[in-house]
């Protein structure tokens, strides 16, 4: 790297560590010099309409390519209006680099724009830079390390044009960034083989460590050796194929699976991070094993043995330690049923969201991959929509964020352009994002937003209802999103009855761009959906 900058050497080693593209609302400062290097580099840069959907790509691209995402921003209002996106990459334990333009050296006299943007992030990010030493190289080996160790999360580098405008130093060859796990300890593994000697009927609940390939192998391993009924994390949907006869469907501690729970004799928490646990106390009396690859900062429940390190090692330590049969197949396939039926009453009519849901899942091509936002739509999507493979429904747990679905189905069309992809949102999440249409035209991404589009902040209505409080707050008034669409370039189909939905959606699947299916619904079916499944 002699004879090069500081900018170039470090986009050159964001690329021997397989960034491909980085995502963000550029500044006129450092950005500029990075944008100019990545080319050169292989590296694309993708202009968004904001920087919290940047983040968003971001952390979805590293998902599903494995290496780190990248967001970049400007000073000042910039680096602000990617705080929730951030948050977002912190609490959904994404691998995120966030690059933003700092304030230069001989800058003392400057106010404008000017915050501690690194005390801004320090709750959210797990390490920080601004280069000031002698191997600037190192420092982002540094932090690409850190921000891939479990728990993933974001880091902060902080850019000025005095620093990646100098010679850059020779840098050695990249490190290897994504650290092992380290081996189960032996004492940890008796005490969960302890356990679960004693079950007959144990239940697992998988969780988003295990959405890793390995991880995903090994509890499909480990579910076939224990025959056993499995429950998935949303952020772990797909780990276990739905087509697995032992997979029930989702667990969101609620009603829905808590029969099934209720009637085991152990739980066993395989990859499950707190992060995606609804804030309510465990409830079940059961011994829990929980197999993690890290220990976590805020424990949700005390184990009766906890096993932390690599996950596949601990699954083949432990197959052997469940005799299987407590589970007949016709119990499991008669918990599968009940919890597709909550999900999917008859009493809803054709053109409820479940029904919309599963008649889409009916029509997609198998390997359709999915984005979903938070909201009340949520929950019959992720409870009706098959995923067969890990990251096959791409979905924020720990911040919960709204806003998802559209910048994560982007990252997904941009790192898979031959794979349908399906965003799913309602009107309150589209709004808070729908300049990103624009990005998604402009990129020509094969993408099918459907908007289930109730003019209402559902999910919230209905513990307003539960409350019994007045009916006040909670509507928007009516959106056209189909022409929304249009007017960013994308396909716009208005779909208001059942026998509009197919056609729409084959249309949409069939265009060379984005679609947007703006689907009209009742929101009221929500109030028995909701109370079906959470309780």
């Amino acid at each position: 790297m002699n004879g090069i900058t500081v900018a170039e050497a470090l986009v050159q080693r964001l690329a021997d560590h397989g960034v491909r593209r980085i995502f963000g609302v550029p500044g006129g400062d450092c950005s500029l010099d990075i944008i100019d290097a990545a080319p050169r580099h292989g590296i694309e840069f993708v202009l968004t309409r904001t920087e919290t959907a940047a983040a968003i790509m971001g952390m979805v691209t590293a998902a599903l390519t494995g290496a780190s995402g990248v967001l970049m921003t400007t000073r000042g209002p910039g680096i602000a209006n990617a705080v929730n996106g951030i948050a977002c990459a912190a609490l959904d334990r994404a691998p995120l680099l966030v690059l933003s333009d700092g304030q230069e050296p001989s800058h003392g006299h400057v106010s404008h724009q000017r915050f501690d943007q690194a005390a801004v992030l320090r709750p959210l990010v797990k390490a920080e830079s601004r280069l000031e030493g002698a191997d600037p190289v190192a420092e982002l080996d540094s932090l690409l390390h850190a921000t891939q160790a479990g728990p993933a999360g974001p880091v902060y580098l902080e850019l000025v044009g005095q620093r990646i405008r100098a010679p850059s130093p020779p840098a050695p060859p990249p490190p290897v960034l994504r650290p092992t796990p380290p081996p189960p300890q032996a004492a940890a593994l008796e005490a969960a083989r302890k356990v679960l000697g004693a079950s007959q009927r144990p239940v697992i609940i998988a969780g988003l460590q295990a959405a890793e390939e390995d991880g995903a192998q090994a509890l499909r391993a480990l579910a076939a050796a224990w025959d056993c009924p499995v429950l998935v994390t949303y952020m772990a949907k797909g780990v276990i194929a739905e087509s697995d006869p032992r997979a029930m469907g989702p667990f969101i501690s609620g009603a829905a699976e808590d029969p099934l729970l209720r009637s085991a004799d152990a739980i066993i928490l395989f990859g499950a991070d707190p992060i995606e646990f609804m804030p309510q106390p465990w409830r079940y009396e059961q011994p829990v094993v929980q197999i993690s690859t890290h220990s976590f900062e805020r424990p949700y429940l005390q184990p009766a043995a906890a096993v932390v390190g690599d996950l596949a090692d601990a699954a083949r330590a432990l197959a052997d330690a469940v005799r299987p049969g407590g589970w007949p197949a016709a119990e499991m396939a008669s918990v599968r049923s009940a919890m597709r039926a909550l999900a999917l009453a008859p009493e809803d009519g054709d053109f409820s969201p479940g029904a919309i849901v599963a008649a889409l899942a009916e029509a997609a091509p198998p390997d359709t991959r999915i984005a979903v936002d938070a909201g009340a739509h949520m929950l019959p999507v992720m409870a009706l929509w098959p995923a067969q493979r890990p990251h096959g429904a791409l979905i924020s747990r720990g911040l919960a964020t709204m806003g998802y679905a559209l910048p994560a189905g982007i990252a997904a069309s941009l790192a898979e352009p031959d794979r349908t992809v399906i965003a799913f949102t309602g009107d309150g999440g589209l709004m808070m994002c729908a300049a990103e249409l624009a990005t998604a035209a402009q990129l020509g991404c094969r993408l099918v937003v459907v908007v289930l589009n109730d003019a209402s902040m559902s999910l919230i209505k209905v513990k307003q209802r539960r409350r019994q409080l007045q009916a006040q707050g909670m509507d928007y008034s009516r959106t056209d999103f189909a022409r929304v669409a249009q007017g960013f370039g994308c396909l716009g189909l208005r779909v208001e009855t059942a026998d509009q939905l197919l056609p729409a959606f084959r249309q949409a699947t069939e265009s060379n761009g984005p679609a947007v299916l703006d689907v009209v619904v009742d929101p009221e079916s929500y109030h028995a959906s909701v109370r079906r499944l959470r309780g």
